[in-house]
């Protein structure tokens, strides 16, 4: 539905017989007449939101699909989880300074055993250093003149050493990553998806993928029938995801961990049953995604104090003046910015 402008605004927006109004009810056939006796969800700014009962077994091409129970392993191993966050600091005239920190989260035998929080490390990115990086030309100028790009070159890059690392030292151990297994333009080759993923086949390491959301609607359909699984289980949808998608890595499934608990996207290097079993028999479950996952979430996540203390770092360590500076969304748009 289209909202009417009043007098004298309509008038003054008209252009010969057809309103700009008008015009856009037109750009697309609105159909509104087809929500009559749907389900739906309505949206809260950009998060995910899903039904408690899922969508239903409508008619769907993907919801044939068989739902396998998982079920726990009651086999001793360590469970590694990592997560990062990457933050902008400060910008120069000649490039900008990043921070990143990393979380990892470990738990054995189904108890959470510690934690270890890596950085903050700061990273300063122009074109002298990302050249001293190797930085592939088109990639720098890329991170240089786009700073979301810029955050997620440091937070992968990080990431990925911090996995690395685990994939080449442990043995018979779940690695947990939050997102999905897919390889990255932002990767070192060193220390690419692909080559962690050798590292655990080679270390009998199993590596899952776990994402707390998708875009591909075609996934929250293929999943339905696990909305009416009793327990934890998985259904796959390897042929989705490597029909849609190019350079993930391992196998793809759709999970539920636990009885009522949300639906997660998990990308597995390593057997899919045995590697799920074994989490759940290592990794405490709470509300449906394993604890060792969210408390790498709060470790990595940067809070305003050290944001404060990295500031006066900054400023005490490298001889820098500080300029005067204007937010210049809320200078344009006074108080209703946001």
């Amino acid at each position: 539905m289209v909202t009417q402008l009043n007098p004298p605004f309509h008038a003054s927006l008209s252009l010969g017989d057809l309103s700009i109004v008008e015009s856009v009810s037109k750009c697309l056939a609105p159909k509104l007449d087809e929500l009559k006796g749907k389900k739906i969800v309505f949206s809260c700014e950009d998060k995910k939101m899903m039904p408690v009962d899922g969508w239903g077994l409508r008619s769907n091409p993907y919801t044939a699909t068989t739902a396998t129970t998982i079920r726990p392993i009651k086999e001793n191993a360590l469970v590694a989880a990592v997560d990062s966050s990457s933050v902008k600091l400060a910008e120069t005239d000649e490039g900008s300074l990043y921070g990143i920190k990393c979380g990892i989260a470990t738990a054995y035998a189904g108890r959470a055993l510690m934690h270890f929080k890596i950085g903050p490390v700061l990273f300063y990115l122009s074109e002298s250093t990302n050249q001293d990086s190797e930085l592939e030309e088109r990639l720098s100028k890329l991170v240089l003149l786009d700073d979301d790009f810029a955050k997620r070159l440091v937070r992968v890059r990080a990431e990925r050493a911090v996995q690395k690392e685990l994939a080449s030292h442990f043995t018979n151990s779940i690695i947990l990553v939050d997102g999905s297994l897919k390889a990255s333009l932002f990767e070192d080759r060193e220390r690419s998806l692909g080559k962690i993923a050798e590292s655990c086949v080679l270390r009998k390491n199993m590596m899952i993928g776990i994402s707390k959301g998708t875009k591909l609607k075609v996934l929250d359909r293929a999943a339905a029938p696990l909305t009416k699984v009793p327990g934890p289980a998985y259904i796959e949808v390897d042929m989705i995801i490597k029909s849609l998608i190019r350079n993930t890595v391992g196998s793809n499934s759709m999970v539920k961990l636990e009885k009522s608990s949300p639906v997660l996207r998990a990308d597995i290097v390593g057997d899919r049953s045995e590697s799920l079993g074994m989490l759940l028999g290592n990794d405490p479950v709470a509300g449906g995604y394993p604890e060792t996952l969210r408390l790498a979430h709060y470790i990595s996540t940067f809070t305003s104090t050290e944001m404060t203390c990295l500031r006066s770092h900054v400023l005490n360590s490298y001889d820098v003046t500080e300029l005067a500076a204007d937010d210049i969304r809320r200078t344009l748009l006074g108080s209703i910015s946001v």
